[in-house]
């Protein structure tokens, strides 16, 4: 395959904008460059799709909390934990009963905020949002 950002970069001055429904409908071409990394078997395509709505499903369900500084928020019920018959999600109060699930869990978040910090540390913006939110004593 051809360099993906060219490619993207080609569909978006192609079509206007660089959306999902763009890049799907350049790639629907056969000899398209992005043609193979698509699946294009609406049975197994189909399936996948259903299991992508059904993580979203569960990812949305939330609950109220209140942190150790009395803020209430919500927080997501339940959360993926890898097991050794795969990922599977548990709730977050059969978690924090279980010292593995709950390293499990917090090493998922490490590993996510490690990423976002990486993403967008050459922010200043971004940095000054992170700090504005943990307060003067901490640092990002």
């Amino acid at each position: 395959m051809a360099d993906l950002r060219s490619e993207l970069m080609a569909i978006r001055e192609e079509y206007g904008s660089l959306t999902p429904h763009n890049v799907v409908q350049a790639a629907t071409d056969p000899d398209h460059p992005l043609h193979t990394e698509f699946e294009w078997d609406n049975t197994i395509a189909g399936h996948k799709y259903r299991l992508d709505q059904a993580r979203r499903l569960i990812r949305v369900v939330r609950e109220p909390y209140v942190d150790s500084r009395g803020h209430l928020g919500d927080i997501r019920v339940f959360h993926s934990i890898s097991r050794s018959t795969g990922i599977v999600y548990d709730p977050v109060e059969e978690i924090i009963q279980d010292d593995i699930a709950t390293q499990v869990l917090l090493r998922s978040m490490e590993r996510e905020w490690r990423q976002l910090k990486t993403r967008y540390d050459r922010f200043e913006e971004f940095r000054a949002m992170i700090q504005r939110d943990l307060g003067p004593d901490t640092a990002a």
